[in-house]
């Protein structure tokens, strides 16, 4: 009978292994990646329509993350509208509210659990959205632009004189 011994290294070896699965898998996410969402959102007409990201993602400068949209926020705007044509979309918006369910949207975006990220403290230091986010304002479906690597947080941090102590970003 194989007998597996757990020393030290053993151990160590095993946690790297698996950490290093964890990082790539979490992080290699696909730019250009445009998961299905149960509405076509487009962020180019709102966008156009000189609707500034902060109305819809509404905590994006009080917390760590932006906040995906309430469907109260949709309703807030959209009930005014007459639609220029039918749109299956927006009457799923109006389904989802006179539900009392919110939109179950598709995450572009989700760091790994190891990291910390706070969305606040980039907007006091007056880090534009499209740095982090691309440019979303030109996506007529929801669609991912960036893929966030270590290295390439790192670099900003230092062309930008933030911190780079690993505590900073690593719980």
């Amino acid at each position: 009978m194989l007998q597996l011994r757990s020393t030290p290294s053993v151990l160590i070896l095993g946690a790297a292994v698996l950490f290093i699965g964890v990082a790539i898998s979490a992080c290699s996410s696909d730019a250009g990646a445009s998961p299905d969402q149960p509405i076509a959102f487009s962020h180019r007409l709102h966008v156009e329509n000189e609707i500034d990201c902060s109305y819809c993602h509404e905590y994006y400068d009080r917390y760590a993350v932006a906040g995906i949209p309430r469907v109260s926020v949709c309703v807030d705007c959209h009930e005014f509208m007459e639609p220029v044509e039918p749109n299956p979309d927006l009457d799923r918006i109006f389904e989802f509210a006179d539900a009392g369910k919110e939109i179950p949207w598709v995450r572009l975006y989700e760091l790994p659990q190891y990291t910390h990220f706070n969305h606040k403290w980039h907007i006091q230091a007056e880090v534009e959205c499209q740095v982090c986010h691309g440019d979303i304002g030109i996506s007529d479906r929801a669609t991912r632009h960036m893929v966030y690597k270590m290295d390439w947080c790192l670099s900003c941090h230092e062309s930008q004189q933030a911190s780079v102590d690993c505590v900073t970003c690593h719980k």
